[in-house]
């Protein structure tokens, strides 16, 4: 006996969509099994059962590509099999395969001419897609005319059999994820107007030296404020680039860079604002020429940065780059 295997998926597109199905028994299977020579008889019409058993698995598995394959297969085996068509029209239809809709449909209406009334719309429908509008017409009007006749909901079947049992529809595995790769923790986004604030901008100064900070010239420490910055000395120890300057070096000690400008709440000139005498600085001067007496450090105080490790390995890395380097330094 057939056991029906249920498709939730029916849709009857309006009254006019046909997915027109007949119930054959088990005498359709033996007409079929009859046409075949005696000596092949056995493993034909199991392999033709085998076939039609995994196109409605596929069919129900919703895997509409392999139900389509495996209804040409069976179609092979037993090309007057309306049921195989009708499988295989079912199966394309699901798969917007319109081409392959039109032939299976014309295969029925050749087998089974009593069809058409119940197929001129998906018949229609597949010309249509197909840009043959003029013969997609008339049976457009048809399946108007044939909007009241009742639809068969398609269901494939499958036959239990002991020689070879169906074969349930096992999905591929799913793809191997390859194991991913952990971001780099991204720097911390800062206002556009700070992009200036960097050593790759600095190094691009006429002189860059390391210098000890000596202390402020005395005339100019009393009228020392925020926008008014004072003489400072420093005692040159290396000239990274550039011309040479005297080793005593007379600097305009800014106490803010040119981007951050605004007066912090409270400040106030004090000897805790300056340096330790004798510690080390990085000094990024704009120019090598001196205005009124001092020079100007790279926007402001950020061309004063401390000598340290890190600090002197990315600017000898940046000078090495650009080849800005001083011979011996």
């Amino acid at each position: 006996m057939f056991r029906k295997v249920p498709d939730s998926n029916i849709s009857r597109m309006n009254g006019m969509r046909r997915n027109g199905f007949l119930l054959a028994g088990s005498a359709m299977l033996l007409a079929m099994v009859s046409a075949v020579p005696p000596g092949a008889l056995a493993e034909e019409s199991v392999t033709l059962i085998r076939h039609s058993n995994k196109a409605a698995d596929y069919y129900n598995a919703g895997d509409y590509g392999r139900a389509r394959d495996e209804y040409r297969t069976a179609i092979g085996l037993s090309p007057k099999s309306v049921e195989l068509y009708e499988g295989l029209y079912n199966s394309a239809i699901k798969a917007g395969e319109w081409d392959q809709v039109a032939f299976a449909i014309e295969k029925i209406f050749e087998l089974d001419p009593k069809k058409q009334p119940t197929l001129s719309y998906e018949y229609g429908q597949a010309l249509f897609h197909l840009n043959k509008y003029d013969e997609a017409v008339p049976w457009l009007k048809k399946a108007l005319a044939n909007a009241d006749t009742p639809t068969v909901a398609f269901v494939p079947k499958i036959k239990n059999i002991d020689i070879v049992p169906s074969t349930p529809y096992v999905p591929p595995p799913p793809p191997k994820e390859e194991p991913k790769v952990p971001e780099k923790p991204k720097e911390p986004e800062r206002p556009p107007e700070t992009y200036s604030l960097s050593f790759e901008n600095a190094v691009k100064a006429e002189c860059i030296v390391i210098a000890e900070f000596e202390g402020l010239e005395k005339n100019t420490e009393k009228d020392a404020s925020w926008n008014h910055p004072p003489m400072a000395h420093y005692h040159i120890t290396k000239n990274l680039k550039g011309p040479p300057l005297n080793k005593a070096l007379p600097l305009k000690y800014d106490f803010h860079d040119l981007v951050n400008t605004a007066k912090p709440a409270g400040w106030k000139f004090s000897e805790k604002t300056l340096p330790e005498k004798g510690s080390s600085w990085i000094l990024f001067i704009e120019f090598a020429v001196p205005k009124r007496g001092m020079f100007e450090t790279f926007q402001g105080s950020y061309g004063r940065q401390p000598a340290t490790d890190d600090n002197l390995n990315n600017l000898y890395q940046l000078l090495d780059k650009f080849n800005m380097r001083n011979p011996n330094s």
